[in-house]
Parts: structure tokens; C-alpha cells; sequence
């Protein structure tokens, strides 16, 4: 199936996604929704504008950029303008160099998203490499290995303070580390 191209050679999608590029960095630091990007783009507020802003935000991180994650307003005015009284999710598009409270708030979600995945990573790897059927039982022992090092790496994670991690965020990743170093420093039995 071949994209049809305008005069300039691109496809709708990859002018969808410079259109976005270009209104979020007009709009940095601001906080967005998708509702607000769609008015500013002229694009429905729907599969194509998602597509788009998952593209904007890889190429954010190459350029050393962040688009933060989605994630409820922090502007009470925001509530206020909404008639149905619904929560509002925002994003922001930061440029290189700038960050915040709500910056912080992105960062410690994506690092416990990140944290649960190796949790499982570790948990599905570890049966693997015991699982005598496996069709490659050392390279899943190295995997998880390197997750079981992920997760001991992080263990300080609580140490960071109360104004970039509040405890009631962390208390389940606290705990999986705490249980996994005590497992490590168990002497072996018998």
C-alpha cells in the first residue's frame, strides 16, 4: 500500500508530526492537552494526533528534548473551564536544559513504569534460565542477571528527598528492592 505524497514529497503522517513538532516547541514549558495540541495543529483529536505525538516525542529525546508524559493538570483553572468537571491530562514540551516539579512527577512515573518492567523481566527470565525445556537457558540466566543488577542499582532511590519523590510513590519499588537485597545478603543455606 503506497502513502500518497504532496508536493513536497511527504506523506500526511510525517506532515502531521512536523505540524506538532513545531506548535509544542512554539508552546514549550506550557501545559497541553490533547485537546488544545489538535486546535493549535488543525488535526481531530484521535488515532492520527496520538500517532503523531508518540513520534514528536522520540524525536524530542534525540534532540535531548523531553515531551513529558501525559499526566493530570496541575492547574486548578484548568478544572474550572472544564464544564463536565473531568480530570485534564497534560503534557510539556521541554527543551533541553529545563525542568520542574512536574518534570520530576514525569521522571519518577517513567521510572517506576520502567522498574516494573524489569521486575517482571527478572521474574520471567529467572524461570526461563531454570526451565530445563528452554531453548536458551544461559542467554535468559544473563538477562536476568542484568535485571537482578538493574535492581540493585536503584536500590537508593528513596534517598533522592521529599521534593523529588514523595514516599507514598515509592513504597511499593522500595519494598521490591529492600525484599530483593535481603534475599542477596541471605547466607546460603546448607
Amino acid at each position: 500500500m503506497s502513502q500518497r505524497r504532496d508536493a513536497m514529497g511527504w506523506t500526511q503522517a510525517e506532515n502531521d508530526v512536523a505540524d506538532v513538532m513545531i506548535w509544542l516547541r512554539c508552546n514549550h514549558g506550557r501545559e497541553v492537552s490533547y485537546a488544545d495540541i489538535a486546535a493549535g495543529v488543525d488535526i481531530p483529536d484521535g488515532h492520527r494526533l496520538r500517532r503523531a505525538v508518540r513520534v514528536v516525542r522520540v524525536i524530542a529525546a534525540n534532540r535531548g528534548d523531553r515531551l513529558e508524559r501525559f499526566m493530570p493538570a496541575t492547574d486548578p483553572d484548568r478544572a474550572r473551564r472544564d464544564p463536565a468537571r473531568r480530570r485534564i491530562f497534560v503534557t510539556r514540551y521541554m527543551r533541553d536544559g529545563h525542568g520542574d516539579e512536574f518534570s520530576a512527577r514525569d521522571a519518577m512515573a517513567a521510572a517506576r513504569a520502567a522498574m516494573t518492567s524489569v521486575k517482571d523481566m527478572h521474574r520471567a527470565t529467572t524461570f526461563e534460565a531454570a526451565n530445563p525445556r528452554s531453548i536458551a537457558r544461559g542467554e535468559f540466566a544473563t538477562m536476568a542477571q542484568a535485571a537482578d543488577e538493574c535492581i540493585t542499582k536503584v536500590a537508593g532511590i528513596d534517598k533522592l528527598g521529599p521534593q523529588a519523590v514523595r514516599r507514598e510513590n515509592t513504597s511499593l519499588l522500595t519494598q521490591m528492592i529492600t525484599d530483593l537485597e535481603a534475599r542477596l545478603t541471605e547466607p546460603a543455606s546448607g
